[in-house]
């Protein structure tokens, strides 16, 4: 998650409440989040957005490592050439 809220006194994206809730094996945390700058509004939903879209995102499915190849020859290696015995 890329989205960062800081505790400073002079924030203009202010924490104003949260909350807890478990439902069997799952948790759930509700942030309410409090503004007068339109532009902090702006911001806070578009990382939120993002990170909505990344999580709905299917991971890529990591590629195969391929097998080494080994070289074929076409035509086997020709002799050696050696002097003719005389």
């Amino acid at each position: 998650m890329t989205f960062y809220l800081f505790g400073s006194h002079d924030e203009k994206l202010r924490l104003k409440s949260f909350s807890s809730s478990t439902n069997g094996t799952k948790g759930t945390i509700r942030i309410t989040l409090e503004t007068s700058s339109m532009f902090e509004l702006g911001f806070a939903l578009e990382k939120l957005r993002d990170v909505q879209k990344g999580q709905r995102e299917k991971p890529k499915p990591e590629p195969k490592p391929k097998a080494a190849k080994q070289k074929v020859l076409a035509l086997p290696p020709p002799p050696l050439a050696l002097p003719k015995p005389e």
